[in-house]
């Protein structure tokens, strides 16, 4: 699921800061929404922009940013001269993000790190606060970084987080998703 799914999403994602910036549509689309709502929010964001219904909150904030600075944040994301931590702190200063979602940005976009969103972290018995980063010093913000990257291998990685993410989903929601290969498969369905 994930090698498969993944690659197309990384693909496009890598092609431009455009496409760059329509995977963080994705993720605030993702945002207190059930995955199977993600369709609908993420057509609204994308093409509504502001002026859409879902562009609550910090999504607009973030949203705006990230309208201003995807040039900077691709070349983040994809450089290769950039440790991993310094791309997820970096991505987790987009408003309304932080550690957890700056992960799936990652996940999306460079097949690295995840995402422990409310799900995952009740699976594997965490604390949401544990990653919060509130008005940290920059040494607290790296711990924490590197605190995320070692949970998420200590878990089984990335690969095994999207795969068994998705099963969960399946699961979770039998009427509208047949396995979790479809639940993977909606993840590059819903944004293309």
């Amino acid at each position: 699921m994930f090698k498969t799914h993944q690659k197309i999403i990384g693909r496009f994602a890598a092609t431009n800061p455009n496409n760059t910036k329509d995977i963080f549509t994705f993720v605030f689309s993702t945002i207190q929404q059930r995955f199977y709502t993600v369709p609908q929010v993420y057509n609204g964001l994308k093409f509504e922009g502001l002026e859409s219904r879902f562009a609550w909150g910090s999504k607009s904030a973030g949203m705006e940013y990230v309208a201003a600075n995807k040039k900077e944040l691709h070349k983040v994301i994809f450089g290769k001269d950039i440790p991993l931590n310094e791309k997820l702190l970096r991505v987790a200063e987009v408003p309304g993000l932080g550690l957890c979602k700056a992960g799936f940005v990652l996940q999306l976009c460079i097949g690295e790190a995840g995402c422990l969103d409310v799900h995952n972290l009740k699976r594997f018995g965490l604390s949401p606060s544990t990653f919060k980063m509130g008005k940290v010093s920059n040494e607290t913000r790296l711990k924490k970084a590197g605190l995320y990257l070692k949970v998420l291998e200590d878990v089984g990685g990335c690969e095994y987080l999207w795969d068994s993410w998705c099963e969960l989903i399946a699961d979770l929601y039998p009427k509208k998703y047949k396995d979790a290969e479809d639940v993977s498969r909606c993840h590059v369905n819903y944004m293309m």
